[in-house]
């Protein structure tokens, strides 16, 4: 069985439960970000130190479910199975202060202390550009999940933390 299905050859791209959306509706340029995010943090947990690993594919399965929602046309996200909501805000949450409990932010950070760390910095400029397409999508309406904003906000924050510890050498903070 190909890949190749010459639907998008038209300039659309199928979205959940048979809906379509052009290739450069905002839906799927937010959904592109997703997409990069997910890649930027296969980079970093191929390079991360082995503690770390585990919490970096988390987020990309949170990442993954954040995306189906967004390819989902308002009304119909109830369909899904799993959706973004307060549990996976009070997650995120959780982990940053776990993170803040061993890390300091005093000064401008410059990317490129170590290997994680630089991947995990390019993933955080990502997500945050993410969080902007998801933000414009909210404010057309396209979708009526805060809780999602909230949560890809968080993440953006966690991410930067993790780097942070990569470059510092900080083991597994508890």
């Amino acid at each position: 069985m190909s890949i190749t299905t010459r639907r998008g050859d038209d300039g659309g791209t199928d979205l959940w439960f048979g809906d379509r959306a052009g290739k450069s509706s905002p839906t799927v340029e937010a959904l592109g970000a997703f997409d990069e995010a997910k890649a930027a943090l296969g980079v970093a947990r191929a390079i991360a130190p082995g503690w770390m690993k585990p919490e970096i594919l988390e987020i990309q399965k949170y990442l993954f479910t954040a995306s189906s929602e967004m390819a989902t046309l308002r009304g119909k996200a109830a369909r899904l199975k799993e959706r973004i909501g307060p549990d996976q805000v009070r997650w995120a949450e959780a982990q940053v202060a776990r993170y803040e409990k061993v890390i300091q932010i005093n000064d401008w950070v410059i990317p490129g202390e170590s290997p994680p760390g630089a991947a995990l910095d390019l993933a955080t400029t990502i997500i945050r550009r993410a969080e902007r397409r998801l933000v414009g999508l909210e404010e057309s309406g396209l979708i009526d999940n805060r809780e999602l904003c909230v949560f890809v906000n968080r993440l953006s924050d966690l991410v930067f933390l993790m780097a942070r510890a990569a470059d510092r050498g900080i083991e597994a903070p508890k």
